[in-house]
C-alpha cells in the first residue's frame, strides 16, 4: 500500500498516491510507533487502563510499511529521504510536541507511578495488589479491577473464547478446525475463514451480539466441501450472519447429521437451534438429517443463489420454523435490477430414504417468497410426517413464472393442518359426488332401504350415466361403490350436503340418509312424497366427526317397496 506523509503547517497528512487520505490529524496531538519497518501513527492522549495504543488513526489502513513509502513533504518541499532511520528522526522532530533532540528529549506523562525514561514510549505504570487489581496484563492474564468483572473465562466447566479472526478457533488439520468441547465461542465482527469448521463435540455454542455485526464468511477454495459441520452432538448458533463464496452445488455453509437408523428413534438424541441468525449473500444454503429436534426461529435467509440445495430436511423427529423470512433469494450485488435467482426450493423436506420420516414439523409465522421457478415449502411424496401444521405463514406469489408458493400433495401429505396461511391453500378434507341425467331406476322391490350404487340398479346394468366426482381432497372415492372415504389422518368435524331429484311410479314416500361405515345416520334425512308417480326433490344436510378410513354413502328408501329412480344427485361433503 503506497503511501505519502505531508507536514503542512500544524498538520499532518498521510495520503495514498491518488486520491485517498488516511490521516489528517494535528502533529501536536500526534504519536508514532515504529517495528520491523513497519509505521503506526496514535493520538497523543495517555493511556491509563494498560490496553496498549487504542486510539490508532488511519482507519482500515493503519499500518504504513517503510517499503511502501513514496514522498516526503513539508510545506511543499520534497524532503529527501534514505533510510528508514532518516524518516524516523524526521518523524521525531516534526510530530508529537516537535520534539527536536530524540536523544534527550522525554514526552513528560504526569500522574502516579510513570515512567518518563523512554522519549517514544513513556509509561503509566499501574499498581497491581492481588485484590482490586489482579493479572499480568498479558492476554493469558488480562488486568482485572476486583468487584467489576464483565466476563469469566471459565464457569462451570464451560470456556468462554473471543473470537475475532480465524486462528482464535485453533490450528487447522488438512483445511479443518475441530472445534474444541464445552467452548461457547463469541464472534465479534465479521472473521474470514479459509478453513473449514468441524462440530463433534459436546458443550460447544456459535454466539454473536449482533447478526448484522457479528458473522463468519467462509472464503475458502471453490468446492472444497461444507463450510460448517455439526455430527451428532447438540449445539446452539445464534445472533450470527454467515456467508460464502462457495459456489459449488451442494456445498452448503451448515450440514447436520444425528442419525443411527435402527436405533432407538433412529439415533435422533440430539437438538440443534439456530436463533436470530441470517444466511445472506451465499449459495446453497444448509442440509440437516436426523436431530430430535431442529429448531429455526427468527432467522433471516435471503440474498442467496442456491443452485442445489435451499434450505433440505430429512427425517428429523420435530422440525420447528418459526418467525423466520424467506425472501429476495437473487445475487444482492445487482439491485436495484435483480438478476442471478435461485432455483433450488426455500424450505424443501426430502424423501425418507432408510430412515422413518419426520415425526412432527410445524411452520408458522413465517414469509416465504420463492422467485420465478422456485417452489416456497416442498414436500416430498416419499416423506413421512406423523404430525404436521402449517399454520398464520404469508406467501407471496409476485414473479413467479413456473414456481409456486406450496409443491404439496394434500392427498399424500395427509397428516399435516394446513390452515390460515397467505397464498396456501387450506388442507380440510372435501369431495363431491354427482349423478346426471338418470334413467335407470334402483332396485327397491327385493331390499329397501337400498344403498346408492350401480350394482343395485334394475338389472344391476348400472347407471345412464357413471357417478363422478368431480372435485375432492383428502378423500379416496370409489367410483362403482358410490362412496367417499375420509383420507386424513387429522379427526375432523365435517358437514354433508345432499340435493335429489326422485321419482316412482305411484304414490309414496322416498326417504334419503347419509351412511357411516355402513351405519345410517338417522338424525337428519331427506323426505319426499311422491304423487302419481311425479318426480320431485329433496335435500337434508348432516354435522358429524369423521376419522381416517371412514366411508359414507347414501342409501335410499321407498315406503311402498317401489323401485326408485334418482334421476339427478348432488353431495358435498366438507371438513371443517
Amino acid at each position: 500500500m503506497a503511501f505519502n506523509i505531508i507536514i503542512e503547517g500544524s498538520f499532518i497528512v498521510v495520503n495514498d498516491t491518488v486520491t485517498t487520505e488516511y490521516i489528517s490529524y494535528p502533529r501536536s496531538d500526534t504519536r508514532f510507533t515504529v517495528a520491523s519497518s513497519v509505521y503506526r501513527f496514535y493520538i497523543n492522549s495517555p493511556v491509563t487502563d494498560g490496553s496498549g495504543e487504542p486510539f490508532i488513526l488511519g482507519g482500515e489502513n493503519n499500518s504504513f510499511a517503510y517499503a511502501d513509502l513514496g514522498t516526503v513533504t513539508e510545506n511543499g518541499v520534497v524532503v529527501a529521504i534514505g533510510s528508514e532511520a532518516v524518516l524516523t528522526t524526521f518523524l521525531r522532530n516534526k510530530i508529537s510536541l516537535e520534539i527536536t533532540d530524540s536523544s534527550t528529549a522525554v514526552q513528560s506523562v504526569t500522574g502516579l507511578n510513570t515512567d518518563n525514561t523512554d522519549p517514544i514510549n513513556p509509561i503509566v505504570k499501574i499498581s497491581v495488589d492481588g485484590v482490586t487489581v489482579t493479572g499480568l496484563g498479558t492476554p493469558a492474564s488480562p488486568l482485572i479491577s476486583g468487584g467489576s468483572t464483565v466476563f469469566t473465562p471459565t464457569i462451570n466447566g464451560v470456556t468462554m473464547k473471543e473470537v475475532s479472526q480465524e486462528s482464535d478457533f485453533g490450528v487447522a488439520s488438512l483445511g479443518i478446525i475441530t472445534l474444541e468441547p464445552n467452548t461457547i465461542y463469541f464472534i465479534r465482527g465479521i472473521v474470514l475463514c479459509t478453513n473449514r469448521l468441524s462440530i463433534v463435540n459436546e458443550g460447544i455454542a456459535l454466539k454473536g451480539w449482533n447478526r448484522d455485526d457479528d458473522g463468519l464468511k467462509y472464503t475458502g477454495a471453490n468446492g472444497a466441501g461444507d463450510f460448517i459441520t455439526v455430527t451428532d452432538v447438540n449445539c446452539d448458533i445464534s445472533s450470527l450472519k454467515f456467508s460464502s463464496t462457495n459456489s459449488t452445488a451442494s456445498d452448503v455453509i451448515l450440514r447436520g447429521s444425528n442419525f443411527s437408523y435402527g436405533a432407538y428413534n433412529d439415533g435422533r438424541l440430539k437438538v440443534l437451534t439456530i436463533t436470530n441468525c441470517q444466511f445472506r449473500d451465499c449459495y446453497d444454503v444448509l442440509h440437516i438429517e436426523g436431530f430430535d429436534l431442529a429448531d429455526f426461529s427468527q432467522t433471516l435467509i435471503w440474498y442467496v443463489k442456491a443452485t442445489g440445495v435451499g434450505c433440505h430436511f430429512k427425517n428429523v423427529s420435530k422440525l420447528q420454523i418459526s418467525s423466520c423470512e424467506f425472501v429476495r433469494w437473487f445475487d444482492e450485488a445487482t439491485i436495484p435490477t435483480a438478476s442471478g435467482y435461485a432455483t433450488a426450493s426455500l424450505v424443501e423436506l426430502l424423501a425418507n430414504g432408510a430412515g422413518n420420516g419426520f415425526g412432527a414439523i410445524n411452520f408458522s409465522g413465517n414469509i416465504f417468497h420463492p422467485q420465478q421457478t422456485q417452489f416456497g415449502i416442498k414436500i416430498s411424496d416419499l416423506a413421512t410426517i406423523g404430525f404436521g401444521t402449517i399454520s398464520s405463514n404469508t406467501g407471496i406469489d409476485v414473479g413467479l413464472t413456473t414456481g409456486a408458493v406450496t409443491e404439496i400433495d394434500y392427498d399424500i401429505q395427509n397428516s399435516i393442518v394446513i390452515q390460515g396461511n397467505q397464498k396456501i391453500s387450506n388442507g380440510n378434507s372435501y369431495a363431491t359426488m354427482a349423478l346426471g341425467a338418470n334413467l335407470v331406476l334402483l332396485d327397491n322391490s327385493a331390499t329397501n332401504p337400498l344403498v346408492l350404487k350401480a350394482a343395485n340398479t334394475v338389472g344391476g346394468g348400472g347407471f345412464t350415466n357413471p357417478i363422478t366426482f368431480p372435485i375432492s381432497q383428502r378423500t379416496t372415492n370409489i367410483v362403482a361403490d358410490g362412496s367417499i372415504t375420509y383420507n386424513s389422518k387429522i379427526n375432523a368435524n365435517f358437514i354433508v350436503i345432499v340435493t335429489a331429484t326422485v321419482q316412482q311410479s305411484g304414490n309414496g314416500v322416498i326417504t334419503m340418509r347419509l351412511r357411516n361405515n355402513g351405519t345410517a345416520i338417522t338424525t337428519t334425512v331427506g323426505t319426499t312424497e311422491i304423487r302419481s308417480g311425479i318426480a320431485d326433490t329433496l335435500s337434508f344436510s348432516v354435522i358429524g366427526q369423521a376419522v381416517l378410513g371412514d366411508v359414507f354413502d347414501v342409501e335410499v328408501e321407498s315406503s311402498g317397496g317401489t323401485d326408485v329412480l334418482v334421476s339427478e344427485f348432488v353431495l358435498n361433503g366438507y371438513q371443517f
